[in-house]
């Protein structure tokens, strides 16, 4: 691996992520900037690697100056990559300046885990203000066995939900039903999805 693209690509295949798309929108990173630093297009800043290596769980001068490989130090906090506002919709952090805030990571949560912090009371009943929503094993659409669960829910690149998905007769549509009693949202399709695996007060 020669290239700072090519570290990237290995990196995002190891996490289990098929495309460059799916650990961007994973991670909250703009998807054209990571998409150009896996094209090779251009190449990240030290701050940009270093977001990179948290993710990836590797040195991020690895990301950028190759050689050996390291093992990353072992690391107990996860990153929180957006908050969860009014109805229940994630709004992520993309990159900010500094890199992500952290928080603790649960026991028996896989390298991919991340966190999303509950603002306000956008989800009663559930989790109350700066609590955290724990996810990871995201996938593409919504396995069958996870309907009627609580599911982080991707509708599209700037629609993402904290939602129980439900779904109508004959393959209908899908129905993301909130804890606070507002109306159901219902969408045709959903992009990705990821099972709310822990709620935990930070």
């Amino acid at each position: 691996m020669d290239t700072i693209a090519e570290r990237l690509q290995y990196l995002r295949k190891k996490a289990g992520f098929e495309t460059a798309t799916d650990a961007a929108r994973a991670f909250g990173w703009k998807v054209p900037t990571y998409l150009g630093h896996e094209n090779g297009d251009r190449n990240p800043s030290r701050d940009t690697a270093k977001r990179y290596g948290a993710a990836y769980k590797e040195r991020w001068e690895w990301i950028l100056e190759g050689g050996p490989r390291l093992e990353a130090p072992k690391d107990d906090t996860v990153p929180i990559v957006g908050d969860v506002g009014a109805g229940a919709r994630i709004v992520f952090n993309g990159e900010p300046q500094g890199g992500y805030d952290r928080a603790a990571r649960p026991p028996g949560s896989s390298p991919n885990t991340v966190a999303a912090r509950v603002r306000g009371d956008s989800m009663p009943g559930l989790a109350e203000d700066d609590w955290l929503i724990y996810y990871d094993d995201r996938v593409r659409g919504l396995p069958d066995e996870w309907i009627g669960q609580l599911c982080v829910v991707w509708i599209s690149e700037d629609e993402v939900y904290v939602k129980k998905v439900f779904r109508g007769r004959d393959n209908g549509p899908y129905f993301l039903v909130s804890t606070g009693g507002l109306p159901p949202i219902e969408v045709d399709g959903i992009e990705w999805s990821a099972k709310v695996a822990w709620i935990k007060p930070r």
